[in-house]
């Protein structure tokens, strides 16, 4: 199979992402919903003094928040975002590791950790929970957003590659380590990706199957095929992107 005939291998920081990325954004009101129910847990917190947010990327979200504490601690291995990080919010302090190498020297009255784990195996997510939690204050809240397993997107991912994220597993993992000690609650907030744009829908089809690491790539027609499946009445491509919030607390 030639190259031009199967999907595009995503370099998370070469432009041809970066497009797509936009191009999901554009036709998605997923993250206008994840500022909303985000900003009502942070008016509920009990104090607002410091704000960690693990796996910041550019820090576009973390920036809606930052105004809201007195402190904000953005963490960010990836050198090329933590740049544009840095200069997207000078006031914060940047730590440019990975979360398990990460030590914020605080602990947080709201730690965030927001569509970072697709990037992170399986198999470490409950470290990585176990280490947020660590950073939480007394009286703090840790959140951890993912795209829930049952949405269209994710099962286009287990269509053709056989897997979904599942952040139910990862809260039944830490209930089981920890018991009654933590307060872990999951909710769902709805979200679509929606475009009457064959090659929109195709990109941010794309966009999503880079979830994963990819080796063996899906053919260009097999992924146009299924989502010409997923067309409504109107010929609108509409699928849902829905979020899982988990939210733990001290009890």
């Amino acid at each position: 199979m030639l190259k031009s005939e199967s999907i595009q291998v995503f370099d998370s920081q070469g432009e041809a992402y970066k497009r797509a990325f936009q191009i999901f954004l554009h036709h998605t009101d997923q993250k206008r919903n994840a500022k909303r129910f985000l900003q009502k847990l942070v008016d509920g917190l009990r104090k607002r003094n410091v704000f960690i947010d693990a796996g910041a990327g550019n820090g576009e979200l973390t920036k809606a928040f930052a105004d809201a504490f007195d402190r904000t601690i953005a963490i960010e291995p990836n050198p090329h975002l933590l740049t544009q990080l840095k200069q997207a919010i000078p006031q914060a302090k940047a730590i440019g590791a990975p979360i398990l190498a990460a030590d914020p020297k605080t602990q947080g009255d709201f730690v965030l950790c927001s569509h970072t784990l697709y990037y992170i195996p399986a198999e470490e997510w409950l470290a990585h929970l176990d280490r947020l939690v660590s950073w939480m204050s007394p009286i703090g809240m840790a959140v951890v957003v993912v795209q829930n397993r049952d949405t269209a997107c994710m099962a286009m991912l287990d269509h053709f590659f056989g897997h979904r994220f599942d952040l139910q597993q990862l809260a039944q993992a830490f209930r089981a380590k920890h018991g009654d000690r933590y307060d872990v609650v999951i909710t769902t907030d709805p979200a679509h990706v929606e475009t009457k744009e064959a090659a929109s829908a195709y990109a941010i089809a794309e966009f999503m199957l880079n979830l994963l690491p990819i080796s063996r790539p899906p053919a260009r027609h097999e992924v146009e095929d299924y989502l010409a499946k997923h067309r409504v009445t109107d010929g609108t491509y509409r699928l849902s992107v829905h979020q899982d919030f988990l939210q733990i607390r001290s009890r």
